[in-house]
């Protein structure tokens, strides 16, 4: 485009009211696209925070589901453990009956052991006091030869 004569009043003129316009359109655009971009800011503010909504409640959801995870995982060790407890005492009983049986066993044989023992001492007593009588016997009867020869 050819610039217009400036020494002419009018093309003076007329290139101001153009500069005008265009300074005018081109505001408007700058306002149109301004209250566009707020609207895409309010737009986007709006989806971000329905986003972190939205993450928020799976992050709550996980939360639960995961403490829920570790409730079933401490309620079976428990469970584990006591069923553990259990069998160990059953054990503990079994072998205190079978300690306790034995013991008995051992003891009844010590008893009889013992009045075997008690046995034969008292033979052994009887027949220490049955010679202490022969010998008694046999010195009286002695002591009375002695005396008859005497």
């Amino acid at each position: 485009q050819i610039l217009p004569n400036t020494s002419e009043p009018n093309a003076e003129k007329r290139l101001k009211e153009k500069e005008y316009k265009t300074k005018g359109f081109l505001w408007d655009i700058k306002e149109v696209t301004e209250k566009k971009m707020d609207a895409l800011r309010i737009q986007h503010h709006i989806k971000l925070e329905k986003v972190r909504v939205t993450f928020d409640v799976k992050l709550l959801e996980q939360k639960e589901n995961h403490r829920k995870d570790v409730d079933k995982a401490t309620a079976y060790a428990k469970n584990a453990t006591n069923k553990n407890i259990d069998q160990l005492n059953k054990q503990i009983v079994l072998e205190r009956g079978k300690m306790f049986a034995e013991q008995q066993e051992i003891s009844k044989h010590l008893e009889e052991d013992f009045r075997m023992k008690e046995d034969r001492l008292n033979q052994s007593l009887k027949q220490i006091e049955e010679r202490e009588q022969a010998w008694e016997d046999e010195r009286a009867d002695v002591l009375r030869e002695v005396q008859r020869l005497k």
